[in-house]
């Protein structure tokens, strides 16, 4: 990511904030050479992995709440690190993920870099938005019933109990564990292959694949070729369900897509799939990584979680504030030109938005200290702010989030 408006021509790696200039749409004059060493676009640090999501959003808060940045591909796009900015957008109804209001993506006469273009045009519930929203929306809640969550209950209690016993086995064997594959990566796989009764050896080569849609240094082709692979097991997956319909999420969501009044394709039906499957492992699995890091690390955070004085729920949403599992998930669109009053933030008809959750999570005028992890403290530093001010990572914690 690309910061191309600093117009005081502010060095972007030293932290000195740089006085970001706001136009009116469509009156945003042409950037102008900067005296900064380089020369203009910036080019953010931070690609240390395991580190690059919280440096650059640190960097890109110095630019203001909604500084101007150019994506892979060449796209610009308003990317949004203040927190309280992020809330507003995500609640209301100037913005949506729809990019039927990106002008020229869906005609083809916008050219958009693979990477973006593999998260933007799938039409599945994340994405949509409306009547269209509510038709794709509806064969995940009639697969997702509060029925079949209290079933898998059991089913996952023991999937993680097996992980732990395992753990001690691999110990005594080699003396190292491994926690990301023999647990972080182990549980959700073996949650969604029950859930979706899927082949196990199908979700390696799915989970493979996954991995790659999340691969921020992915080039377009590596992003194609992921996005193939996904779909064709996806394929795989709805094909042999169709010919034994059985009691798995999707064999429900076959059905439910079927008997629906307006029946969904099947290229309609692999995207519902595919975000439920991406949903339920990558993200889960960084989530899962990132907490057992972040207390193993935090040995006093850790004792009180294990005393029972600070709840784990707590301890996962201090962490998914602190490091979300992705940054950001592109994009959302203005579907007007407006402005946000309290911000004074401009924003064009049509034009792309970010919102940075690593960033908004970290925002130094919501949290204090933001970046230490402190589950302890944190609830008792927002007891002025509505619960939904305690952490930036969850969607549900944001009402109206799209």
């Amino acid at each position: 990511m690309t910061v191309i408006e600093n117009p005081e021509g502010a060095d972007t790696t030293s932290g000195t904030p740089a006085a970001l200039r706001i136009h009116r749409p469509g009156t945003r004059p042409p950037m102008q050479p900067c005296a900064a060493e380089g020369g203009c676009p910036f080019q953010l640090k931070g690609s240390v992995p395991g580190r690059s999501n919280g440096v650059e959003g640190r960097t890109l808060q110095h630019h203001g709440p909604a500084p101007l940045v150019e994506l892979p591909g060449g796209v610009q796009a308003r990317v949004i690190v203040a927190y309280d900015l992020a809330l507003r957008l995500t609640a209301g109804r100037d913005v949506s993920r729809s990019a039927d209001h990106w002008p020229g993506f869906r005609d083809g006469s916008l050219a958009v870099d693979g990477v973006l273009r593999q998260w933007a045009s799938p039409r599945n519930a994340l994405n949509a938005e409306g009547e269209e929203h509510a038709r794709l929306r509806a064969p995940i809640q009639a697969g997702l019933t509060p029925r079949r969550v209290r079933e898998m209950t059991p089913v996952i209690e023991a999937i993680v109990e097996e992980a732990l016993e395992d753990l001690e086995a691999i110990a005594e064997a080699s003396g190292v564990v491994d926690l990301v594959p023999a647990f972080a990566l182990r549980i959700p796989q073996q949650v969604i292959t029950r859930l979706m009764g899927v082949p196990s050896a199908l979700m390696g080569q799915f989970g493979q694949a996954a991995t790659g849609l999340f691969d921020t240094s992915a080039g377009p082709a590596d992003m194609q070729r992921s996005m193939e692979t996904v779909l064709e097991l996806l394929g795989e997956m709805v094909a042999a369900r169709r010919a034994h319909l059985g009691d798995d999420l999707v064999s429900d969501l076959i059905r439910a897509a079927e008997q629906a009044a307006n029946p969904l394709s099947d290229e309609d039906l692999l995207a519902q799939l595919m975000l439920v499957v991406i949903a339920a492992t990558e993200t889960t699995v960084h989530a899962i990584g990132t907490l057992i890091v972040h207390l193993l690390t935090h040995p006093a955070q850790r004792a009180l979680v294990v005393s029972g004085e600070v709840s784990l729920d707590d301890a996962l949403e201090e962490s998914l504030r602190l490091q979300p599992p992705a940054a950001s998930v592109p994009l959302r669109f203005a579907v007007r030109d407006f402005e946000d009053a309290e911000s004074g933030q401009v924003f064009r008809k049509g034009e792309p938005i970010l919102i940075h959750a690593a960033a908004a999570g970290t925002d130094p005028d919501v949290h204090t200290a933001p970046g230490v992890y402190n589950p302890a403290a944190r609830p008792a530093a927002s007891t002025s702010r509505s619960d939904t001010d305690r952490t930036c990572a969850p969607a549900p914690r944001w009402p109206g989030a799209k």
